[in-house]
């Protein structure tokens, strides 16, 4: 059983713990991670949801995204994620992780039943890696594969129904990406 802090409207802990599944029905607003992981040809790393998902299964989604447990830190979690969903350790790698910003978004999933009232901060690593090397949590991951940044965000921009999209999310990865590749960081 997972269990998260409970978040303020200005994602400050308010003291209280909840479970996963509760905080979900009932639209209790908690912390998540999301990693992009870019490699020297400047392809982002796309995973596509496990079948088994309560929220969005099937679909194209980031390189790694988790929820920060309770007691846990970003990097704990970012850590732990990479270990699970993709069978990695990056503890030698964690501080090359590199945090560009966070965002909140409310989504009401499955006819009501899965309410993601989320705040999201959002990491890059610079990494090259060979996607058959990775261990897959098949409940969470089916599928993974490098995909070359415009491509991904041309289907971003033409709203693809093969991805999760987050609108405001996802401008302002544009925006640091943009910036990122232009500059050659």
């Amino acid at each position: 059983m997972e269990f998260f802090d409970v978040l303020d409207e200005w994602g400050n802990k308010t003291g209280e713990v909840i479970e996963r599944k509760e905080a979900h029905r009932k639209g209790i607003c908690h912390r998540v991670i999301q990693v992009w992981v870019i490699n020297s040809k400047n392809e982002l790393l796309l995973q596509k949801r496990s079948a088994n998902k309560d929220s969005c299964p099937n679909m194209w989604y980031v390189s790694l995204g988790g929820h920060i447990e309770s007691k846990e830190d970003n990097k704990q979690t970012i850590i732990r994620e990479f270990s699970e969903e993709l069978g990695l350790d990056i503890s030698s790698k964690i501080d090359k992780v590199k945090y560009l910003y966070t965002f909140k978004e409310i989504a009401v999933l499955n006819n009501g039943r899965f309410i993601d009232n989320e705040f999201y901060d959002v990491y890059l690593l610079k990494m090259d890696l060979d996607p058959a090397s990775l261990i897959l949590q098949e409940d969470e991951v089916s599928e993974v594969k490098f995909v070359g940044y415009n491509e991904f965000k041309q289907a971003v921009i033409n709203k693809d129904k093969n991805f999760w999209i987050h609108e405001e999310g996802f401008r302002m990865l544009f925006d640091c990406l943009d910036n990122y590749i232009n500059n050659n960081c």
